[in-house]
């Protein structure tokens, strides 16, 4: 009991850190990333390049990243894209992981000194520090696909299922959340929760925690791939289909660039895709080595 329990926590914990770099995505805004209006991304990027600790790295922001800042926001969505999903599905996760540790870095020091004051610089050493370990104690091997690959063939069959199971269920809270949203239009609700509102001139907090984005029509097909995923434990052509389905739906909605959420206040705010990309994409890469394993045929030994 005592290594399952070891095993639940670091596979938890690599999961909770695809969740801190999925739930800053939307901010990451294409094409521009903030730049035509001085918010998003471009603020922090453009502060750092005058209030960072380290001379260098100001003048690296100011004369490298400014001018070609377009290259660099799309640069930065990929990589925590990629970030997010390959966490949360536990895959490659040593590298993965050194990566992570490696883009907080200048996170941090693009925003500790940023004019309102409202970043805490031990945040991104602590996230450091998270990616650091779980690159230390392999955290792929637990909850994620580093260790059913490394396991019996058996266990991609049953993980195809588990991950069937999890995409149904976010499936159908998407499909809840989207509800009153027009069925195959722009506008998407959120799955998660929003910082906060204005409601008769007063500011209501809640937490932030913004992880999914859905309109009924991509509720319904998440509900539907991950039922192909489910059934694909024992049938390969549903497997199959399952994992091209989230694929093309995850290349489909990272292309879109953006898309409309409207809030709980009636404003409508743009955000990215890339945080449905990462799921989306995530549960298609899984699904994909999943299938690979179970229905591969294996060669025959010398013996035989």
């Amino acid at each position: 009991m005592s290594e399952r329990a070891r095993g639940y926590t670091i596979g938890g914990v690599r999961i909770l850190a695809g969740l801190l770099w999925l739930a800053n995505i939307h901010w990451k805004v294409p094409t521009d990333f903030g730049k035509s209006t001085g918010g998003g991304l471009y603020k922090y990027i453009a502060s750092g390049a005058t209030n960072a600790p380290f001379a260098p790295y100001r003048w690296a922001l100011r004369e490298m990243v400014i001018p070609h800042f377009a290259l660099f926001g799309w640069f930065t969505l990929i990589i925590e894209t990629a970030l997010a999903g390959l966490l949360l599905i536990g895959y490659r996760t040593r590298v993965v992981a050194l990566i992570g540790a490696a883009q907080a870095i200048p996170i941090g020091l693009a925003v500790i000194y940023y004019p309102k004051g409202d970043e805490w610089s031990w945040s991104y050493l602590m996230m450091i520090g998270l990616h650091l370990l779980l690159w230390a104690v392999a955290a792929g091997e637990y909850l994620g696909v580093d260790g059913v690959l490394a396991g019996a063939r058996e266990r991609s069959n049953r993980a195809l299922r588990s991950i069937g199971i999890v995409a149904l269920a976010v499936g159908v809270l998407g499909l809840f959340v989207a509800r009153s949203i027009d069925f195959a239009g722009k506008k998407a609700a959120l799955l998660g929760s929003d910082a906060g509102f204005m409601k008769d001139g007063k500011l209501v907090r809640r937490w932030e925690l913004k992880f999914l984005w859905f309109n009924p029509l991509w509720a319904i097909l998440t509900i539907l791939f991950a039922v192909l995923l489910i059934v694909g434990a024992r049938r390969a052509v549903a497997a199959w289909l399952g994992v091209a389905g989230f694929g093309v739906i995850a290349l489909v909605v990272f292309a879109s660039n953006t898309f409309d959420y409207v809030r709980d206040d009636g404003v409508v705010q743009k955000v990215a895709t890339g945080s449905n990309a990462a799921v989306w994409g995530g549960i298609a890469l899984a699904g994909a080595l999943f299938a690979r394993r179970a229905f591969s045929i294996e060669e025959p030994t010398a013996a035989e």
